[in-house]
Parts: structure tokens; sequence; C-alpha cells
């Protein structure tokens, strides 16, 4: 079981999220005034870090160096508190990694748990450098 994360309404649409010595705020996307972030930037920063996470046991597997590959993560939400409707998953490969490595580590996109937990209804798509 992955540690607790306790959270706490404070009011004013805030919530404070602590887990083992770490502390942050977060906003809800109702009212964002974009000083916070928010549970959905959360999820989408989670499916960004959990998809990098997962290349990079293919760069160690292998011995390649996938160091500096970004992934921007934008996410569409449904109007009304309809949940997340689609993912778009855009990577950027500094220019040592090669043609052969960015294949491989692409076919992993999808293989992360956060990916996995999602609703399968959700629209994802990839594009890379």
């Amino acid at each position: 079981m992955a540690d607790t994360i306790h959270c706490t309404y404070t009011g004013n649409m805030r919530v404070e999220m602590h887990k083992e010595g770490t502390h942050d705020i977060l906003h809800t996307a109702h009212d964002n005034t974009g000083t916070y972030v928010t549970p959905g930037d959360m999820l989408l920063s989670a499916l960004g870090a959990c998809t990098l996470t997962m290349m990079s046991v293919v760069a160690q597997k292998t011995g390649q160096d996938m160091n500096g590959t970004t992934i921007d993560v934008s996410g569409g939400f449904a109007p009304n508190a309809g949940g997340l409707t689609a993912v778009h998953l855009k990577v950027t490969f500094p220019e040592h990694v090669t043609p052969d490595m960015r294949k491989r580590y692409l076919a992993v996109v999808d293989l992360c748990p956060v990916h996995k937990s999602l609703n399968h209804d959700i629209k994802f798509s990839t594009e890379s450098n």
C-alpha cells in the first residue's frame, strides 16, 4: 500500500496536503486564481512523472541515457465536474536519444500504473519529436 496522504480542507476552496514531511496547498478548479496547483494538475503531473519513470526503466535495462527527456501533459475536462475526457502527451527527446530508442520509450507510454488506473473512456494521444 502506498504511503498515506492526509488532506484537510482549510476554507476558501483550499486543501492542504501532507505526506511524511512534505506539504502542499491545492486549490480546487472552481474559482481558481492560478496561485495553487489544482487536483487536476496533480493528476496530469502524476501521469507525466509515471510515464517518464516507465521510460527510465527501459533506459536502465538497455544501458541508455534519456536524461533531458520531457513530457508536456495537457488534459481536457468535461464541464460541470464531468471528469477528465482527454489527455495529450507531447514527448520531447534530446538529440542524443536515437530513433530506435525513441520508439522503445514510446512503446511503454501506456504501461505506467497511473495511465492504467484512469478511466478507459479517456481519449489518449501522444506525439514526439
